[in-house]
């Protein structure tokens, strides 16, 4: 699905964010031929607007709920919007990518971008203004959960942490984040605390501690509000607030704080890439899988103010779909580790099994939650906070190969008539290109009509080699996808032995097509080359490509499964919204089984025996696929549908 987007000049690119890319540390290696950008809209929201449930979407708290403390929120829930629980707004954005080691994983940013993912202002040129706001729901600052006043002396503090920048675009001196509080008395809002943006950015948090004590504030229906002013054409100048915490402290010390935290998200399992077809990993020996995987975590955990430490245990294991699972390290009271007060720490985490992937059923794509888990070397939890105590990854085995985690921080582009673009693959097993799965993130004037050519090139580990082997013309940007922000670029059936390829674009014109950059992920130089003047170079710049290759012995989408007979079922309506029908032969037996499992392989849904009219409302919207078992004559069908919302 494409979204409108009004243009802007180049020169509003320029206006905009020229300073971020002069001074930037991130950026000040890149070249002429070579361009990394912020995003003028956010995909992450827009995917998830398409996605959401209407929970996720609308507020349900009631107007009359009043909170009491202690309020916190570090945001480890990667929820997108904050949450309805604890606030008033939608416009700031949690998420895990554009923080640099939070107090606990995830944070929440302010940028030029609105809720539903779009600029504040995508008319005119360096706007800037208000942008996001962050209201708490009302707070009981009278009296505690059971209604005990508080007193005078007693000293009501709000901790935060803040940091310019991150991962993004620096806000520079003129822009702000600013803390208001809500007086009661007055009804109005006033100034707690500001700050403004530096030359550089921050790769660190900064903390921030103010005392509660105007009599004005300590009322039942305090409220406070984060809000930044800065650019509003897109992701710049951006703020990420962390580890908001209010609540009645007692002296000495005024701060204990229990908590320990996992600080970044977890990496994929592999070495290398985030995913690989499960089919080509399958197709390898069992030493030959153990290469790719890495040979520990990568973990980071942190003491946020506990000046006490104690013995603090760390375990990782691996669960199949059907729940069944492996231990990776830790557990039993093992992987024991003490954490100094306020300081990060890498936990051992070095894998005990070489194998843990074994796909238990028949379907050529499947996934693994990875999970990480603090606690107690004598049992229990750890702290008050037990919702930064535990990492779930999900590793999928889809029908590609990536590198990326899915999302963009920043946007990539070279600049050149016939400018090439190839991304190094390591191909496990020979099998039939079907087509490359590209994101294309806006920034800047959009370039939906530019023309290139998708393009395979063969070659070894020193980049390219020769003219395409493949090339298919004439194909243009496309911003987003509904269901999985890629666009599917398809290819005619291309048989690729194992072996190193590359793919890529060639295009036509001196642009930047602005290919989606994910910065969570380490740059690895080997496998992104760019060809601007007749040679190959190696692009040194920050993160992975948002490019993956796509891998199937059928065509795209035909189905998952196996011993598929010619007499297809039929499915309709496809799309659907809230009952689909089914026709089938009627010789093949009364006793068909219809499953419905979504795209990882997962059962979702099962309907036994005919039913002319089968319900989809407990089915949220996107793809799944219907797979027919004909009990008597043992068949297998398997078709795709689209559940609309």
């Amino acid at each position: 699905m494409n979204f409108n987007f009004s243009i802007l000049t180049l020169a509003v690119l320029m206006l905009s964010s020229g300073n971020l890319f002069s001074q930037n540390p991130i950026n000040s290696d890149q070249s002429s031929d070579e361009r990394v950008s912020p995003l003028l809209c956010n995909p992450d929201i827009r995917h998830r607007l398409i996605n959401a449930t209407a929970n996720e979407l609308f507020k349900t708290t009631s107007v009359n709920d009043t909170l009491n403390l202690p309020f916190f929120d570090d945001f480890s829930s990667e929820t997108c919007w904050p949450k309805a629980t604890l606030w008033s707004d939608s416009t700031a954005y949690v998420n895990f990518g554009f923080c640099i080691n939070p107090p606990s994983i995830g944070a929440v940013t302010f940028d030029g971008i609105d809720k539903d993912g779009n600029a504040y202002d995508d008319v005119n040129a360096g706007a800037t203004g208000l942008c996001d706001v962050l209201t708490s729901l009302p707070i009981d600052l009278a009296s505690d959960l059971n209604g005990v006043p508080y007193l005078t002396s007693d000293s009501l503090f709000l901790i935060f942490y803040y940091q310019r920048k991150g991962r993004g675009d620096k806000p520079e001196t003129n822009d702000s984040l600013s803390l208001q509080f809500y007086n009661v008395v007055t009804q109005s809002w006033e100034y707690a605390w500001s700050v403004t943006g530096n030359s550089t950015g921050d790769t660190t948090f900064s903390k921030v501690k103010i005392s509660i004590n105007n009599p004005s504030y300590r009322q039942r229906g305090f409220k406070f509000r984060f809000r930044n002013h800065g650019s509003k054409n897109g992701m710049l100048d951006i703020w990420n607030v962390d580890y908001i915490y209010l609540n009645k402290f007692l002296p000495p010390d005024y701060e204990v704080i229990r908590d320990y935290s996992f600080v970044n998200q977890a990496y994929p399992l592999f070495s290398s890439y985030a995913s690989i077809p499960w089919t080509h990993y399958n197709s390898i020996n069992a030493s030959q899988q153990s290469a790719l995987l890495r040979p520990a975590a990568v973990l980071t955990v942190r003491n946020n103010n506990d000046p006490a430490p104690f013995p603090l245990s760390i375990s990782g294991k691996v669960v199949d779909p059907f729940g069944n699972p492996t231990q990776l390290f830790g557990g039993g009271g093992s992987n024991s580790i003490i954490v100094p007060l306020n300081t990060n720490t890498n936990p051992p985490s070095a894998f005990a099994a070489s194998s843990f992937f074994s796909n238990p059923s028949a379907f050529d794509q499947t996934y693994f939650d990875v999970v990480y888990a603090l606690g107690q070397t004598s049992g229990g939890l750890p702290d008050d906070f037990a919702q930064n105590d535990t990492l779930i990854h999900r590793q999928h085995f889809f029908d590609y190969y990536s590198y990326d985690d899915g999302s963009a921080e920043l946007a990539y582009g070279i600049n050149g008539v016939n400018a090439k673009l190839a991304y190094r693959f390591d191909i496990l097993k020979g099998d039939t290109l079907r087509g490359v799965n590209m994101f294309f993130a806006q920034s800047g004037t959009s370039v939906a009509s530019q023309q290139f050519r998708l393009a395979v090139w063969s070659g070894n580990a020193s980049g390219p080699q020769g003219n395409p082997v493949y090339e298919e013309f004439n194909q243009t940007p496309a911003y987003l996808d509904s269901i999985n922000k890629f666009k599917t670029y398809k290819t005619d059936p291309i048989y690729l032995g194992p072996g190193t390829w590359y793919f890529g674009f060639i295009q036509n014109n001196a642009v930047l097509l602005n290919i989606g950059l994910d910065v969570n992920t380490p740059a690895d130089p080997t496998k992104k080359y760019f060809n601007t003047s007749g040679s190959w170079t190696q692009s040194q710049l920050p993160g992975m490509w948002m490019i993956r290759p796509v891998f199937s012995g059928e065509e795209l989408y035909s189905g998952i499964g196996t011993n598929q007979s010619s007499n297809q079922f039929t499915i309709y309506p496809n799309p659907a919204t809230d009952h689909v029908r089914l026709n089938y032969p009627e010789d093949l037996g009364s006793n068909a089984i219809v499953e419905f499992l979504d795209v990882t392989g997962r059962l979702v849904k099962s309907v036994n025996n005919r039913q002319d009219n089968i319900p989809l409302t407990d089915l949220n919207a996107g793809i799944y696929f219907v797979r027919l078992t004909y009990g008597d004559a043992g068949i297998i069908q398997v078709s795709r549908l689209v559940v609309k919302p």
